[in-house]
C-alpha cells in the first residue's frame, strides 16, 4: 500500500534549501529566470526523492521547496500548509535568522507532524562554531515542535551527510501516520497554467480524500463542474492518487482566466462556502503589539491568501501569547472544513501574527446568544473529535432536523464515514433519524418537540372534550421546530410506539385519553344517528344538527372523529352505513343493468340532485364506478364484490 508523504522546506533566505534539494534530487527548484538571476526563490518549487528504498517499501516523497525572503512569507504559506515533515534548514555560517524563527513559528501553528534540522554550508565554519551553533538552534527552539528534531550536519556544494540526511528521511517518513482517506478529496491549486496540445493544468497537494483520472468534481468556491482528464505524480502519469500527494491535474470543462490560485478542487457539493468563520486563535509570543477588535489581516490557509477583518469573542484587546476565540470575516469567500488550520498576519506592516483551527464554518447569526454561549459551543467543537463534532453539529442545527447533505458539507466526511458515524450515534441513542439516510434531530431535541406535542394535545384535549385528537398537519404547525411531513411521521410513530401518543384515523391524541359521555349527551348521539339513519340517502345538514342541541357541534364532531358519520364533502354528511348500502343496490342493479345515468340513480336511491351527485363522484373516487361520458359503468372492483357476495 502506496503512503505518501509531502516534505517541505524552511528557513531564512540564501540558506541553501534550494541547493539542498537540488543535492537530494537532482532538480533544479528555481525555474523563473528572475529567480536564477537574483539566487533566490520568488515562488515554491517542487520535486520528488525516489531511489531503491523508497521503492521498496511504496513510499512516494513530495518535496516543497519554500521561498525564503521575508517579501515572500506568503508563498512559503501557500506551500506550508500540505507539509507532512519540514526541513529546516540553518545556514552553518550565519545560524538561527528572523525567517527561519517566523517559518518555524507558522510550521508549528500548522501543526506540522515532524521536523529534521539541516545545518547546511557546513564547509565554510569549523566544527566548533557549528557546535555553537546547534547549541543556539536548540535554545531558540525550545517548546517548538521542532525542541527534538534530529540535527544533520550537510554542504550541499560536496555532497556531504547528503545520504546520511536522505536514509533520515526515509526513515522518518516510513515512521509518520498516513493522511486520512475517510474525507472528502481536497485539493487546493498553487498553481494553474496552460500546455500546448493539453490544456488547462493545475499543481498542489492533495491534503485529504482520493482523487481519480476520469471523475467529475468541483471548482470551489464557484462550485463549477470539472472533468479530470488525466493526472500525474512524480512525473509519472497515474490513474489515482491519495492524501499526502503531490499532483498535476489536467483539467477539462474550464479555462485557465477561469480558475485562481487558493480555488479547491473536491467532490461537488461536499463543502461550505462562507466569508465568516469562527477559530481559535493561538497568538505568537514575540509580538510588539496587541490584537484589536475589528483589525485588518491577511488570511492563510492552504494556497488561498485573501485579506479580511478579526474580532475577539469576550475582549476587545489580545495579547501576545494568549489563546483566544474570534470570529474572522474574509473579503471572499473561502470552501474550508472543520479543524482546517490556519495563519493571520498583520495587515501592515506585514507581519505574523498567529493561527489556529477553524471550528464553525458558517456561523449563524449571533446577535442574540451571549458571548460565554459562544465561547462555550467553540471549546466543545475544540475538544471534539469528528463524531463528537458531528453530534455537536446536529445538536446545534437551530429548529429544524440535520439534513446529511448539511452534516456532510460541516465534517468534510465521505458519505460511507459519516453514515457509519451517523449509525453509531443512533445505536448510542445521541441522535434520531427521522428521514432514512437523510435526516437527523439530537435526542435533547427529541424530548423538547415530545414535550411541546403533549403540551399541545393536552390543550387541544382540554378544548375539546368530545373530538378523538389533532390533525397531523394542524399538530405539526403548532409546533416550535420546523419538521418536513415525513419527518413529523416519524415523530409521532415513535410516540405511538412508546405509548405516549395513539394514532386513529389520521387524529392525534394522548395514549390514556377517552372520550366520555354524559348520559344526556349519549342520548343526544343517539337521537342524532337515527336521523341520518333514517334519512340514508337525504340527510340533515349539519347546521341543522349544531343549532338543533346544545354541545351540538361536539357531539357533531365526535360522531366524525369516530366514524359514525362519513362526510363526502365539505358540506355533506352520511351515516356511516351509506357505501354499504349503495354497494348491494348497485349490485342488484348492474345485474340488469350495463350504465348508469345520474337520473336513474337519483331515482335508484329515493334523493335528489344535490346528494345524487356528489355520491356518485365519491363512487367514482373509490374507483367502484368509472364514467364514460354522462354515463357510469361497474368497475373490477365493484364486480368483485358482487361475485364475493
Amino acid at each position: 500500500m502506496t503512503k505518501n508523504i509531502i516534505i517541505g522546506t524552511a528557513g531564512h533566505v540564501d540558506h541553501g534549501k534550494s541547493t539542498l534539494i537540488k543535492a537530494l534530487t537532482g532538480d533544479e527548484t528555481d525555474r523563473l529566470a528572475a529567480e536564477k538571476e537574483r539566487g533566490i526563490s520568488i515562488e515554491p518549487g517542487f520535486s520528488h526523492l525516489e531511489n531503491d528504498k523508497t521503492n521498496s517499501e511504496n513510499l512516494r516523497l513530495g518535496i516543497v521547496d519554500v521561498p525564503g525572503h521575508e517579501k515572500f512569507v506568503n508563498k512559503m504559506l501557500a506551500a506550508a500548509g500540505g507539509v507532512d515533515l519540514a526541513l529546516i534548514v540553518i545556514a552553518a555560517d550565519e545560524g538561527v535568522m528572523p525567517q527561519t524563527l517566523e517559518h518555524l513559528a507558522i510550521l508549528d501553528l500548522l501543526e506540522v507532524e515532524k521536523a529534521i534540522i539541516v545545518l547546511t554550508k557546513i564547509e565554510l565554519v569549523d566544527k566548533e562554531w557549528t557546535d555553537l551553533i546547534e547549541l543556539d538552534l536548540k535554545d531558540q527552539f525550545k517548546g517548538s515542535f521542532a525542541a527534538k528534531a534530529d540535527i544533520v550536519r550537510v554542504d550541499s556544494e560536496t555532497g556531504k551527510g547528503i545520504a546520511a540526511l536522505k536514509d533520515l528521511i526515509i526513515e522518518t517518513a516510513l515512521q509518520m501516520k498516513k493522511r486520512q482517506k475517510s474525507e472528502i478529496p481536497y485539493y487546493p491549486i498553487d498553481r494553474v497554467f496552460t500546455l500546448k496540445g493539453f490544456g488547462t493544468v493545475v499543481t498542489g497537494t492533495l491534503f485529504s480524500g482520493e482523487i481519480k483520472a476520469g471523475e467529475e468534481l468541483a471548482l470551489y468556491p464557484m462550485e463549477k463542474t470539472i472533468k479530470i482528464r488525466s493526472l500525474e505524480n512524480h512525473g509519472q502519469e497515474v490513474e489515482k492518487v491519495e492524501a499526502g500527494s503531490r499532483v498535476g491535474i489536467n483539467i477539462g470543462g474550464l479555462e485557465k482566466s477561469e480558475i485562481e490560485k487558493g480555488n479547491i478542487i473536491t467532490t461537488p457539493d461536499s463543502l461550505l462556502k462562507s466569508k465568516f468563520f469562527e477559530a481559535e486563535l493561538k497568538i505568537l509570543e514575540n509580538l510588539n503589539f496587541t490584537i484589536k477588535n475589528g483589525d485588518s489581516i491577511h488570511f492563510h490557509t492552504a494556497a488561498l491568501d485573501t485579506t479580511g477583518k478579526i474580532y475577539l469573542y469576550n475582549k476587545k484587546e489580545a495579547f501576545p501569547g494568549e489563546k483566544v476565540y474570534v470570529k474572522l470575516v474574509l473579503a471572499e469567500k473561502a470552501a474550508l472544513f472543520f479543524k482546517q488550520k490556519y495563519i493571520i498576519r498583520r495587515f501592515s506592516p506585514m507581519q505574523t501574527i498567529g493561527g489556529g483551527e477553524i471550528l464553525e464554518l458558517d456561523p449563524p447569526p449571533r446577535r442574540k446568544v451571549s458571548e460565554h454561549k459562544i465561547m462555550t459551543d467553540l471549546d466543545n467543537l475544540k475538544k471534539a473529535d469528528l463524531k463528537e463534532a458531528v453530534e455537536i453539529f446536529i445538536r446545534k442545527k437551530e429548529n429544524s432536523a440535520a439534513e446529511i447533505k448539511f452534516l456532510k458539507k460541516k465534517s468534510a466526511l465521505k458519505n460511507e464515514k459519516l453514515k457509519s458515524i451517523l449509525d453509531d450515534l443512533v445505536k448510542e441513542a445521541k441522535i434520531i433519524e427521522l428521514r432514512t439516510d437523510k435526516s437527523y434531530i439530537h435526542y435533547q431535541d427529541f424530548e423538547k418537540i415530545k414535550e411541546d406535542i403533549l403540551k399541545i394535545i393536552n390543550a387541544y384535549h382540554k378544548k375539546f372534550e368530545l373530538r378523538a385528537g389533532l390533525k397531523k398537519e394542524e399538530l405539526r404547525s403548532k409546533i416550535d421546530f420546523s419538521l418536513n411531513k415525513k419527518e413529523m411521521d416519524t415523530m409521532l410513530e415513535i410516540l405511538v410506539k412508546e405509548k405516549v401518543l395513539k394514532e386513529n384515523n389520521n387524529l392525534i391524541s394522548e395514549f390514556a385519553f377517552k372520550i366520555s359521555l354524559t348520559k344526556d349527551l349519549l342520548a343526544i348521539k343517539n337521537k342524532i344517528l337515527k336521523l341520518y339513519q333514517k334519512n340514508l340517502f337525504n340527510p340533515p345538514a349539519k347546521e341543522e344538527i349544531v343549532e338543533q342541541y346544545e354541545n351540538g357541534a361536539s357531539i357533531f364532531n365526535y360522531l366524525v372523529d369516530n366514524n359514525y358519520l362519513v362526510q363526502i364533502n365539505s358540506e355533506l354528511y352520511f351515516d356511516q352505513e351509506v357505501y354499504s348500502q349503495l354497494k348491494i343496490i348497485l349490485n342488484n342493479y348492474f345485474q340488469k343493468n350495463e350504465s348508469l345515468s345520474l337520473a336513474e340513480f337519483r331515482d335508484l336511491i329515493g334523493s335528489s340532485r344535490r346528494y345524487a351527485l356528489p355520491l356518485l363522484k365519491k363512487l367514482e373516487e373509490l374507483k367502484l364506478l368509472k364514467r364514460k361520458e354522462d354515463l357510469r359503468y361497474p368497475t373490477n372492483k365493484l364486480e368483485k364484490i358482487k361475485k364475493s357476495d
